[in-house]
């Protein structure tokens, strides 16, 4: 028991990044929208476009085309709508993300750059003394642990 008391764990610090092309990010709000039977989903997409520069207009314009009266409307996406629809679409991929950890989304020239950083404690494991049943563990004479020693070149024998 003394043991699990002095054994001190590792962290570990995850940053993933994933870079969306316009595509992939328009096919993931897309998804998104059916979902919620936005917009997106009434009508065809014509254009999309991302939009940086400022942070409150930074996110994506998409144009749609409506099937009855053929007017097309731009429909803007900020960054949230934007981040909830890449977790969407990432987990619909079968893409592991992790629940925990700070996530942001940032538009550039290259698309969208999704980041999520989690920082991560894992416990060392434990000395084990005993098997399952409870009975200290026995080694065979000259197999112990402590007993297993590398051999060097003045031991060998030629």
């Amino acid at each position: 028991m003394n043991n699990l008391l002095t054994m001190s764990g590792a962290t570990i610090k995850e940053t993933r990044h994933l870079v969306l092309p316009l595509q992939t990010v328009l096919d993931a709000v897309v998804q998104f929208d059916r979902r919620a039977h936005g917009p997106l989903s009434r009508g065809q997409v014509v254009q999309a476009e991302l939009v940086h520069g400022t942070p409150e207009n930074d996110g994506m314009d998409v144009a749609v085309r409506t099937p009855e009266d053929r007017v097309i409307e731009w429909r803007h996406f900020n960054l949230h709508e934007l981040a909830a629809a890449i977790i969407s679409y990432c987990r619909a991929k079968r893409i592991p993300l992790p629940y925990a950890g700070e996530k942001s989304l940032t538009i550039g020239s290259e698309g969208a750059s999704f980041s999520i950083q989690n920082t991560v404690n894992v416990e060392q494991r434990a000395k084990v003394e005993a098997d399952f049943a409870g009975r200290p563990l026995r080694y065979a004479k000259g197999y112990e642990p402590h007993a297993l020693t590398p051999a060097s070149s003045s031991d060998l024998e030629i």
